[in-house]
């Protein structure tokens, strides 16, 4: 077993119990994993905890894994899932204490929300070594994540899959279990909305 083996043939040992398998599946997509996931959460502490928890998840379902599948599309899934249930717990975090500093007797100051931290370069651009350029680069891709942060979560996800991630539209539809049609719609109005949202930057 090497680096040469296919995703498929590691799942296979991987569901027979070898974690040397699984091992070498987590090291061949743990970066696209956690990029993924900062770019969704737009926390790289956040993304570690739930890259964390997608590949427990995915050790522990390994049984449902459907032979001739694409495995890190069924990895980008689970994933997925990990920040979706991720941003709604936090937003049901962010209700209740908003709830509750309404019912505070005024005196203390509130509590700040949560700060964000932002992916460094892009994800798609090679590093600069022009400290002018990288400086410059970090800033576009702050509003970038500052922007995706405020999208939809379905339009947000597909920017990240299509314009970050690169994958074809084959791949998105398996990932998201959508129609190439819807794809496509959902990418074009996600980028009009992107587009729209850093104009506010310029």
């Amino acid at each position: 077993m090497g680096s040469q083996d296919s995703d498929e043939d590691l799942v296979a040992l991987a569901s027979q119990g070898r974690m040397d398998a699984f091992e070498t599946l987590f090291s061949r997509h743990q970066d696209r994993v956690f990029n993924l996931l900062v770019r969704m959460c737009g926390s790289e502490e956040d993304a570690e905890d739930l890259a964390q928890k997608t590949f427990v998840n995915a050790w522990q379902a390994l049984g449902s894994f459907r032979k001739g599948s694409r495995f890190y599309t069924w990895l980008y899934r689970i994933a997925l899932n990990a920040a979706f249930t991720h941003e709604r717990d936090r937003a049901r975090k962010r209700r209740h204490e908003a709830g509750s500093l309404d019912a505070t007797v005024a005196g203390g100051a509130g509590k700040e929300g949560e700060s964000r931290e932002t992916f460094g370069t892009s994800l798609r651009d090679p590093r600069s070594s022009d400290p002018l350029a990288e400086l410059m680069n970090k800033e576009r891709d702050a509003q970038i994540q500052d922007a995706l942060a405020k999208i939809d979560a379905d339009y947000r996800v597909i920017l990240v899959l299509r314009d970050i991630d690169d994958l074809d539209y084959e791949a998105i539809a398996d990932t998201l279990s959508i129609t190439h049609a819807a794809v496509k719609s959902r990418l074009h109005r996600a980028r009009k909305e992107l587009a729209r949202m850093l104009r506010d930057f310029e």
